[in-house]
């Protein structure tokens, strides 16, 4: 007898008043309210772990932020009225929206974080702290030649010798 978005850990649309329920019988103004003929999407962003609703094909923003990681997600349409009649594409025809479009806007997003991202110490340490990382597996697993070259070019110092690492190969 309740819609989505009324029970714990639930969340729902709803046609009547275009209002958005989170876990509660009380919604938020959200977007406009649908009838019959309307295609309504809604879709879940792994990344901003978010979710979103689609009218005919057009994004209406983010209903719902900082979904819990570990909540299970299942698909629901609430209907009340006898006759009611529903059709759900779960991706076996294409959707009204334009989905790729959408994934490739989170990837360049991504992408710009990764790039734009910051250490707080500096390039200079962990490039360093990196450059004994790798100094250190090359010597403990015998790759002589290479270690002693990796050090060079790092301005590393090596510190085991040189026989000792060629005995391992």
């Amino acid at each position: 007898n309740k819609l989505p978005g009324w029970e714990k850990s639930s969340y729902g649309y709803h046609a009547d008043d275009g209002c958005v329920f989170s876990s509660s019988g009380t919604g938020q103004q959200f977007g406009p309210v649908f009838t019959t003929g309307d295609i309504v999407g809604c879709g879940f962003n792994l990344v901003e772990r978010s979710i979103f609703f689609t009218k005919n094909g057009i994004k209406l923003g983010n209903a719902v932020s900082d979904v819990p990681a570990n909540l299970v997600l299942y698909p629901s349409v609430g209907l009340q009225t006898p006759g009611e009649i529903v059709e759900a594409n779960f991706g076996d025809s294409p959707f009204n929206f334009d989905l790729e479009a959408m994934l490739a806007e989170v990837r360049h997003k991504v992408h710009h974080s990764i790039n734009t991202f910051t250490l707080p110490f500096g390039e200079g340490v962990w490039q360093s702290e990196l450059h004994k990382v790798i100094l250190g597996y090359l010597v403990h697993h015998g790759y002589t030649s290479t270690a002693v070259q990796f050090a060079t070019s790092t301005g590393l110092e090596l510190n085991e010798n040189v026989d000792s690492m060629r005995n391992r190969q």
